[in-house]
């Protein structure tokens, strides 16, 4: 028959509570129709987003980022451009949980970000939206849609986008301690980066019936990157003229890659409460590096060519089993294999004239074959009291690790089996006010990138490499939380400490007798760590909304293999945004942001600030809105000054960003709206150590 129309009176709260989650409910705000994915997560409680778009949950940058329940290999790849490009327009809610279950993969994740995208019951929509903005010279764009014919349902995804070469300034030196190879040495010149993208997926779901539903998806993501830098060297001696030299760099890679995957969820007449499900994911990457560089020396020139070819594949199977045991408690428990096959073929050649011909660098040149088994079983048991419910967990990780250099004829061999219990206690303890304690211990492993001993050695004296010797890392952490949530108003504060007495460290030695500074990755750090973190947002009437963010983190680091050397210091990252809205049509909004990371056992971070302001007005019918926003229009540029150092050296790097920007965006919305569902879980893959974003614009 007709469908009649529903009209509905009342919104939910801007944040909802669970035992174990939060959830922002994204969709009533219209600011977030014009925004990306890193917009709204600004505005997101327990998660803070620098002004380079570098996301952290809970003042923690290991954490995963999924999409309606499960992985993609856009968001596990290249978190933050996938984040930047992902329209605001699709997204219904967030869910994060601070604290996952043993439920989860072991890796020392911070937590979980679950974007849930909008899913019709009847008819069809979608979205198309574009962005450009001038400080990058970038545009993207994209588009949705989603149709639900009877029992099957479709939703496809689609976002295209480049950013041009934009100059930005590059300067660093080194000072050693000892003097004796040179006394100081400058890099200065201007890089100019590149970038251009696509991702996306498609997802097919079957209602079988009332109880079984499957479904299948894909995913495609491509990142391609081109970086050229022209800098002069100038070398200063103790009892010698300085001399100069002339380098250029060019840089470019490729990385492509696809998911596929199916999911099967069958729940149960007897009980809706129990829920099978078996889930399979195969992944398929590719990472191909071109580098050369040219050095124009006084005495000898250096031309080198560093190429190298990576493939990344994983296949992940999965089942998982809930069963309520009484009405107040709940037994889950799960099998999981991840199948990691990696290889990286890689070959640098050089030449000292440019009329030779180039010859092969046999000492850093070889191809290496990965490959990492991970199976693991979990358990957990759920029991709820009057006001507070206490969950007991642990996950039990077997790890196989076979690494073969071919060419050098070396192997990498590892096997561990490690135990990971997770414990939760939550207690309502006022209809408002809920506190939530929790202990859980996490590793986290090496991967093929932290292994792979090839050396970027463009510039002859600055040296980077992974090391195939290197262990996995486990940390213990202790949490207490409490959260007020009423009406339009939500307020928390999250106290941490973490311990980790084996912490993979980037560690860079200086060697007098060479010049030579090498950096790797090392098993040789011990890292106490302590952290608050603090959310508050309310509406102060229904047109006025105000939103801050905060983490405030302590770290004591201590190199395990010389005492003497430690470092501890204060990390912070703050956002405040506040949205105005006049009329149905015109809305008004702002952001302000400070953030600085903490010192690692060699290095401090430079303090920073972002700022935007965006007027936001729906047109046509308000189905097309549009955005228009400044980014930090008080400065044009801005220098970021990191320090490197110990007794033997002293290093600093600025790079000189162009921050002053505008920002265009525009949002289509088509269709008919209906009712909200999703069945979905999918597969998760945490395991797995995440590198820091490098710095890049906004």
């Amino acid at each position: 028959g007709m469908l009649k129309e529903v009209v509905v009176t009342s919104s939910p709260p801007m944040v909802e509570q669970s035992d174990d989650k939060i959830v922002m409910n994204v969709e009533d705000d219209p600011t977030n129709k014009t925004e990306t994915a890193i917009d709204i997560l600004r505005k997101t409680p327990f998660i803070t987003v620098d002004g380079d778009d570098n996301v952290k949950l809970n003042g923690k940058s290991n954490f995963k980022v999924l999409l309606n329940g499960r992985e993609t290999s856009m968001f596990s790849r290249n978190v933050r451009e996938a984040l930047r490009g992902f329209p605001g327009a699709l997204i219904s809610k967030i869910e994060v949980i601070t604290n996952p279950s043993a439920k989860y993969d072991g890796e020392g994740i911070g937590g979980l970000i679950n974007i849930i995208t909008k899913k019709k019951v009847a008819g069809y929509n979608g979205t198309l939206t574009s962005f450009t903005r001038t400080s990058d010279e970038m545009q993207a764009f994209s588009v949705n849609g989603n149709a639900k014919l009877g029992d099957i349902g479709v939703s496809v995804f689609f976002n295209k986008g480049f950013s041009q070469p934009v100059r930005q300034g590059n300067f660093s030196t080194t000072i050693p301690a000892d003097k004796s190879f040179y006394a100081q040495r400058t890099l200065d010149g201007d890089q100019y980066a590149s970038q251009n993208w696509s991702y996306g997926n498609a997802e097919l779901s079957w209602e079988m019936d009332s109880l079984n539903v499957i479904s299948v998806y894909t995913n495609i993501d491509s990142w391609g990157s081109k970086t050229e830098s022209n800098q002069v060297i100038t070398t200063d001696f103790t009892a010698a003229p300085s001399t100069t030299s002339y380098y250029r760099l060019n840089n470019k890679g490729k990385n492509p890659g696809v998911n596929v995957g199916s999911d099967y969820i069958k729940h149960f007449k007897g009980n809706k409460e129990r829920e099978f499900s078996l889930r399979f994911l195969g992944e398929f990457g590719k990472n191909d590096a071109e580098l050369n560089s040219v050095q124009d020396n006084p005495g000898t020139d250096r031309y080198l060519i560093n190429n190298s070819y990576a493939l990344n594949n994983q296949y992940t199977f999965q089942a998982d089993n809930i069963l309520p045991l009484t009405k107040t408690t709940r037994l889950e428990g799960g099998l999981k294999a991840i199948l990691r096959r990696a290889s990286s073929d890689f070959q640098s050649q050089v030449k000292y004239g440019e009329g030779e011909s180039y010859k092969t660098n046999f000492s850093n040149t070889d191809y290496f074959k990965y490959q990492q088994d991970v199976i693991s079983l979990y358990s957990m048991y759920t029991w709820r009291l009057k006001k507070s419910s206490f969950r007991i967990g642990a996950r039990v990780e077997y790890t196989n690790v076979n690494g073969d250099f071919v060419t050098s004829k070396t192997q990498v061999k590892n096997d561990y089996t490690t135990f990971l219990p997770n414990i939760q206690f939550t207690d309502r303890l006022s209809k408002i006010t809920t506190m939530v304690l929790s202990y859980t211990k996490r590793l986290q492993r090496p991967y093929i990138y932290d292994l792979n001993p090839f050396e970027f050695n463009n510039d002859s004296l600055n040296v980077t490499a992974g090391n195939p010797g290197l262990d996995p890392q486990t940390l213990h952490a202790l949490g207490a939380q409490l959260r007020f949530g009423s009406g339009n108003t939500f307020a928390g504060i999250h106290l941490e400490g973490s311990y980790s007495n084996n912490k993979i460290l980037q560690y860079a030695a200086f060697d007098p007798a060479t010049g030579i500074t090498k950096t790797t990755s090392l098993n040789i750090g011990r890292e106490i760590q302590s952290a608050i973190n603090i959310n508050f947002s309310t509406k102060l009437n229904p047109k006025w909304a105000l939103n801050v963010n905060g983490s405030l983190r302590y770290a004591f680091v201590r190199n395990n293999n010389d005492k003497t050397q430690k470092n501890d210091g204060f990390g912070c990252n703050i956002g405040m945004s506040s949205n105005y809205r006049f009329t149905t049509k015109f809305t008004v909004s702002t952001f302000l942001g400070f953030w600085q990371e903490p010192q690692t056992i060699q290095t401090t971070y430079p303090f920073n600030i972002w700022h935007n302001f965006a007027l936001n007005y729906k047109i046509l019918k308000e189905k097309v809105l549009v955005s228009l926003r400044g980014v930090n229009v008080y400065e044009k540029t801005r220098d970021f000054k990191t320090v490197t150092g110990d007794r033997n050296f002293y290093s600093e790097n600025v790079i000189t960003q162009f921050r002053r920007g505008v920002v265009l965006a525009v949002t289509w919305n088509f269709g008919k709206l209906s009712e909200n569902v999703s069945k979905k879980k999918g597969v998760t893959n945490d395991d797995v150590l995440t590198r820091p974003s490098s710095p890049s614009g906004n």
